[in-house]
């Protein structure tokens, strides 16, 4: 046999296998098709849902499906369809109006027919009822009646555009009527539409609308200072999400930078640029960043000056002086010379004072103070400046193997939980929050004692802009697994405030009457934002009579002098401040929060570091120190180069 021949044999023995498998596959589906009834409407609307009941049993796996089609479609044609797994199944009508066959198609290609039903689908019409004009946009009321099948909706378009286009701000009739939909920012000729839910989108009804011109003004400085915080008054329609903006004067229209929404009252204020030029506030709609009105401004230069010692030692702290505008934000920075102004660094907010104490880098190396401005990082002005290695520290721990030192399981436990906005900041890609919650669960489960009386008080977690406070677990005995479920609800809220004074107040009023030794732990990232005096608050809660202990844990503080405030006030609380940098050292700090403290003083009497008994090591220079505990009783102790001193109090 030549190749030809074998060509002809082969291709003569493909068609009669595919001849034989249609003719097999035509006749299971006959013998199939005996056994499949199928129910349905005679009549739909467009548009709406078609229940379809089948006879064939149930099949999860089923790839046979049911379509509706044009009738008279070929064999085999489907449009939207659902599988016949369970009966019935939904299908939604076509959205033109005519006759149509409901078909139940076998799984396979061809897919012929093994049962079907005669469909005719009827239009429909809507009607809209709502004002003939309107400002432009101002929210405004459509009444409608109509079909409201799935995702129907009610758009409005410019006048005479295409059949089945709409527009961003549609409102689905399944939220009944009237809808409630704005208007759009330009002014001129529309069309409130009912749309079909399914492409195409038919109209089903419709009716004119004209959107009218609305006015608006700002009245603003001529010229401001760089950074300054500046104060203007507005004219406008204050629709929803309409805002005023700062913007370089040669900006495109939409354009926007930092913002502030209408809803907030006239006049508002701003902070200018931190770059001399030329600028414009300017009005914008909320919908399409349509500008309603401008007012150009000229933004003048501001200068600054810093002044530090030549030569620090690395891990120290030293004395930084400045002038400058003092504008929200503004810091003095230590950075790498030649470093990115961005880089980060041991700081000082420049409204702590003129005077600022900064932590200094770990390396020694060539550095810089800068003076950066608190929005865009400019450099107002710097100073050279040299780090050298320090003096080799020793450590100083105090233990106590008696237990005398340890936490009374009499004394109550409360917790002050910072939860405000900055806690949704992240630590090696997890927010602050998730850390902190963590780590308070911990606390919770595993290191107060049995049968502590517990309370948890919360701010920042339930409004934004707010100093709210709540107090999540009133005190009492201490049911574990409760405490640990509700703060796990607990979630930082982005623009909330803090406000630790009033906390502190609420817990010790919580606590007064109660006998019997008291521990208040507050854990916070960030200082009191609501102008209330933490500081005064601690101490008014001793001079009460109150006999409590206030240890304050902060996390993620990375400014000195707010270290040291936090020092300060646990002074006057009895108490300890720890930091925590981290995650696992958070988890520690609040273990430690529960032990009593100590604190060491220099031979000036200035308290230089404190810490926990039976807590670790603490860092200092060498030389002569006293340790004065939290009961009243003081050690002296001399502190060695690279060495590690210990006192026993049960010596």
């Amino acid at each position: 046999m030549n190749q030809s021949q074998r060509t002809l044999r082969s291709t003569a023995l493909r068609i009669l296998v595919s001849a034989a498998t249609v003719v097999l596959t035509t006749w299971t589906a006959g013998l199939h098709a005996q056994d499949i009834q199928i129910s349905a409407p005679a009549e739909a609307v467009v548009g709406a849902e078609v229940e379809v009941s089948f006879t064939a049993p149930p099949n999860p796996n089923s790839r046979e499906f049911i379509t509706i089609v044009a009738a008279g479609a070929p064999a085999g044609k489907y449009d939207a369809y659902q599988y016949a797994r369970q009966s019935p199944v939904k299908l939604a009508a076509p959205v033109h109006p005519g006759q149509y066959e409901v078909r139940y198609l076998a799984a396979d290609s061809p897919y012929p027919t093994l049962a079907s039903r005669a469909l005719t689908v009827v239009d429909a019409t809507a009607s809209l009822d709502a004002p003939a004009a309107v400002d432009a946009g101002a929210s405004l009321d459509v009444a409608w009646t109509g079909p409201d099948n799935k995702q129907d909706f009610i758009s409005i378009v410019p006048a005479g555009t295409p059949d089945g286009k709409y527009e961003r701000g549609y409102v689905y009739t399944n939220r009944g009527s009237p809808a409630k939909l704005r208007a759009p920012d330009a002014p001129g000729p529309y069309e409130i539409r009912y749309l079909m839910g399914q492409a195409p989108y038919r109209t089903l009804g419709s009716r004119p609308l004209t959107v009218g011109n609305t006015d608006a003004g700002i009245e603003a400085p001529a010229a401001v200072a760089a950074g300054s915080r500046v104060s203007f008054t507005w004219t406008g329609p204050d629709n929803a999400q309409d805002f005023i903006t700062i913007v370089p004067k040669n900006a495109p229209d939409q354009d926007y930078d930092r913002y502030v929404y209408t809803n907030a009252g006239s006049p508002a204020e701003m902070p200018a640029p931190e770059v001399a030029g030329e600028y414009e506030f300017r009005y914008l709609t909320g919908q399409s960043n349509l500008v309603l009105a401008r007012a150009p401004f000229t933004v003048t230069p501001v200068t600054a000056s810093v002044r530090g010692p030549a030569t620090v030692e690395a891990l120290s702290a030293t004395t930084v002086t400045w002038e400058g505008p003092n504008n929200p934000q503004d810091y003095v920075i230590i950075q790498p010379a030649g470093s990115e102004n961005t880089a980060r660094g041991p700081y000082a907010y420049t409204h702590r004072g003129t005077e600022l104490r900064i932590q200094t880098p770990e390396e020694p190396g060539a550095y810089e103070y800068r003076y950066l401005t608190g929005q865009t990082n400019q450099v107002l002005a710097s100073q050279p400046v040299t780090v050298v290695p320090r003096p080799v520290p020793g450590r100083l721990r105090v233990v106590d193997g008696s237990g005398v030192a340890a936490p009374a399981a009499a004394a109550t436990v409360t917790v002050v939980l910072d939860a405000s906005g900055s806690m949704l900041q992240r630590i090696d890609g997890e927010p602050r929050i998730a850390i902190t919650k963590a780590s308070l669960t911990d606390l919770i489960r595993n290191d107060l004692p049995d049968g502590v009386e517990f309370s948890l008080h919360v701010f920042g977690h339930k409004e934004a802009d707010s100093c709210r406070t709540d107090v999540e677990i009133p005190l009492g005995p201490l049911n574990r697994s409760e405490a640990a479920a509700r703060v796990a609800s607990i979630n930082a809220m982005n623009l909330a405030r803090t406000p630790i004074a009033a906390t502190l107040a609420k817990a010790g009023a919580e606590l007064a009457g109660k006998s019997g030794a008291h521990l208040l732990i507050l854990l916070t990232d960030g200082e009191e934002t609501c102008d209330g005096d933490p500081a005064a608050v601690i101490a008014s809660l001793s001079a009460g009579g109150l006999d409590v202990r206030v240890n304050i844990v902060g996390f993620a503080i990375d400014e000195l002098m707010l270290r040291e405030t936090f020092q300060e006030w646990a002074s006057l609380g009895n108490g300890t401040y720890l930091d925590a940098r981290n995650a696992e050292e958070l988890t520690a700090g609040l273990a430690y929060a529960i032990e009593v403290p100590f604190e060491v003083l220099d031979g000036g009497g200035d308290v230089v570091a404190s810490g926990v008994v039976n807590g670790p090591a603490v860092e200092l220079q060498p030389g002569a120190y006293r340790v004065r505990m939290a009961a009243g009783d003081a050690r002296d102790v001399t502190v060695k180069a690279d060495e590690e001193a210990v006192i026993n109090l049960t010596e």
